[in-house]
């Protein structure tokens, strides 16, 4: 059967879903352009990493939590077959980001839905895989965990979860990249990734086998650990 025909349809809400963490929106138009300039170029290094290392099956569903304008989808959709039931799925709380990842993506076997990754609308144990790149540091310690549980419940028993996002810097230009950031853009929530919580927050959201798959620009980590078989 189809993956698309297993996971039911999410109505698009009428307002923007309320969440704690930061909402980009009226950036979406400019996302693309603006964020690799923000990013210095490291953020389709660990899109590409990412993708790399996920052993997704041409028939595989996975979940993109916090998808933006849906680049790393779309990267994965590209190795999937909706014939076999293939289906890359993007979540992200900005109207605005999921408008544009709908119009770069009717191609592929994408679909993308508007809500919180602190509350997925979807089945327990429903994917075969859940990514998520630069979306954690956008959450608070609390909201953190909350969307680590939720991936964690909708993920089927044994499969991958790979996060790419800010972590302990381990260099000068990680320390300065990571404390301008925070300054800039009024966000106690880098801070929070850059003190090294990630791993702590993933075994107690129930991940296991978490380990550290690449590290880029001195402060991004590239996170790969399995929901436990039982």
């Amino acid at each position: 059967m189809p993956a698309i025909d297993t996971i039911p349809p999410v109505p698009d809400p009428a307002h923007a879903p309320p969440t704690r963490g930061v909402v980009l929106r009226r950036a979406a138009q400019l996302y693309d352009l603006l964020t690799p300039l923000m990013m210095f170029g490291q953020e389709g290094r660990a899109n590409r990493r990412t993708a790399e290392l996920l052993p997704l099956q041409p028939g595989g569903r996975v979940l993109d939590v916090g998808c933006a304008t849906g680049a790393l989808t779309r990267r994965l959709a590209r190795r999937l077959d909706p014939a076999r039931g293939g289906l890359a799925l993007g979540l992200d709380a900005s109207p605005d980001m999921v408008a544009v990842a709908r119009r770069r993506s009717a191609a592929l076997p994408c679909r993308f839905d508007i809500a919180t990754a602190e509350a997925l609308p979807y089945p327990d144990a429903v994917f075969d895989a859940v990514v998520s790149t630069f979306f954690l540091h956008h959450l608070d310690r609390a909201d953190k965990l909350r969307a680590l549980c939720e991936a964690w419940r909708v993920l089927k028993p044994g499969g991958p979860c790979l996060i790419a996002d800010i972590d302990r810097p381990y260099n000068a230009f990680g320390r300065l990249t990571v404390a301008t950031a925070e300054h800039l853009f009024h966000q106690p929530q880098i801070g929070e990734n850059a003190s090294g919580m990630l791993p702590e927050l993933f075994a107690a959201a129930g991940f296991r086998e978490v380990r550290c798959e690449g590290r880029f620009a001195g402060y991004i980590s590239v996170f790969m650990m399995a929901r436990a078989l039982h």
